[in-house]
């Protein structure tokens, strides 16, 4: 009898061992089925290139939108060997879906005629509205709470869906592309990114264009690059000082928001008090009218003047792109632009510098900054700052480097110093937007940067 009672006892055990294994296994595919959610979309398309369009819906947080196109090589195993270029841009500029796409280096233009100089015809390109709030990626509330690591973690969700999708590319090597603020995406999911097993075999690097990494810090070197530029004289260097010094100071004691304030009323400041009259700080060479309707720092205007458009960007993505790909009319592009904004309110302006030299000390990826010297902004001055003094054992490597001239077709369109881990890439004749602005240029330094 005790015998019997010993059996069941261990039998029932048992069962309750395997019932809770189970019922553990249950649980970790159901949380790891509800971390996210791909909603592919199917439309016409535009053209007859090859694309994946889709949302991928996050725990709860909302749709992050995201446009894939293949390199047009001869062949589908050529294009999943060559490199996966994945393009951030942030809370403030023109969302990728658009900016980088018809303005930039997509394979259409805003006419949707063929770009020929499009990165496709080399590279894969996964560009990610982001964040959420921007473009045609939706929070699924109005609440401004969301962080940096949040947003990070929206990506990596992001990244996970695409390669559900095509996993044929998780072997591509794989670049994170930080276009200005899209830089204080890209830095802290490349350090993510890099921990994380099983999502990516072949993460390569970061890409970074005109990178906001120390903004304020940046910024201290304004007045110098007006003052030698001529847009303004010595007493409207002071001004400029005094009210970049003051950034700086809000930022070295932490107060992000009201140093982001300032930020944000950079140009309006340098036009009306330090006697600049009419700049745009991220095309220095724009001719403006005295009075100008603008957004941050002008980004649509100076586009529609790059391509010789006038267009809605708005409308342009809400009646010709998003019926294209299948987009429902409720997903109106950049409805909560002004929330996505307010989310970084706080975050914005803190420099992430020590993350930069994490990455360089603490793995393997490598590190490209280009930056136009047209953008007073993110000046070349105040980005060297930064750069020059990382923090890290293969520093002096790349100090010791030497300057050497990018020349094209005989023309000096830049300039470069490269190291093993770190480079960096002066842009001439171009502002923030260098795919726009020097397109030749930046061709010639992804080919450095990615053979």
């Amino acid at each position: 009898m005790a015998k019997k009672t010993c059996i069941i006892t261990i039998v029932v055990a048992l069962c309750l061992v395997v019932g809770a294994g189970l019922g553990v296994l249950i649980w970790w595919l159901v949380s790891a089925d509800s971390l996210f959610h791909t909603i592919r979309l199917e439309g016409d398309g535009i053209g007859d290139v090859d694309y994946t369009a889709a949302f991928t819906r996050v725990n709860g947080q909302g749709d992050m939108f995201w446009w894939f196109y293949p390199t047009l090589t001869s062949s589908s195993r050529q294009a999943t060997s060559r490199p996966l270029l994945m393009w951030l841009h942030g809370a403030t500029g023109l969302s990728p879906s658009f900016l980088a796409n018809f303005g930039m280096f997509g394979p259409y233009n805003v006419n949707l005629n063929r770009n020929n100089e499009s990165w496709v015809n080399d590279y894969n390109i996964l560009l990610v509205d982001a964040p959420l709030g921007t473009g045609f990626s939706v929070k699924s509330s109005d609440d401004t709470n969301d962080n940096i690591d949040q947003n990070v973690e929206h990506l990596l969700r992001t990244i996970q869906s695409f390669f559900e999708v095509h996993e044929e590319y998780r072997e591509a090597p794989l670049y994170i592309c930080g276009h200005a603020d899209g830089s204080q995406l890209a830095i802290p999911l490349a350090v993510k990114l890099y921990g994380e097993d099983g999502i990516t075999n072949n993460f390569k690097g970061l890409i970074l264009g005109n990178p906001l990494v120390s903004p304020s810090l940046v910024l201290t070197k304004l007045g110098f690059y007006l003052e030698e530029l001529g847009y303004i004289d010595s007493d409207g260097r002071v001004r400029v000082d005094n009210y970049t010094n003051g950034i700086q100071t809000l930022v070295a004691s932490e107060s992000y928001e009201q140093a982001f304030g300032y930020f944000t009323s950079l140009e309006q400041f340098i036009n009306e008090n330090a006697g600049a009259v009419a700049v745009n700080l991220n095309y220095i060479v724009e001719k403006l009218t005295r009075v100008t309707n603008r957004d941050y720092f002008g980004e649509r205007s100076y586009l529609n003047s790059m391509l010789n458009v006038d267009i809605d960007v708005n409308g342009f993505m809400n009646t010709v792109v998003a019926p294209a790909l299948g987009i429902s009319g409720e997903n109106s592009y950049d409805r909560q632009r002004d929330i996505a904004i307010q989310a970084f309110n706080n975050s914005y302006m803190k420099p992430i510098v020590d993350q930069v030299e994490h990455i360089l000390e603490n793995t393997n990826l490598t590190v490209a900054i280009y930056n136009g010297n047209l953008d007073a902004v993110s000046n070349t001055p105040g980005q060297l700052e930064w750069v020059n003094n990382l923090r890290w054992s293969g520093q002096a490597q790349f100090l010791n480097a030497s300057r050497q001239t990018l020349v094209i077709n005989g023309l000096v369109e830049g300039y470069f110093r490269e190291s093993e881990r770190l480079r960096f890439y002066w842009i001439n004749v171009a502002g923030q937007l260098v795919p726009l602005d020097n397109s030749l240029a930046i061709r010639r330094v992804l080919n450095r940067i990615l053979t």
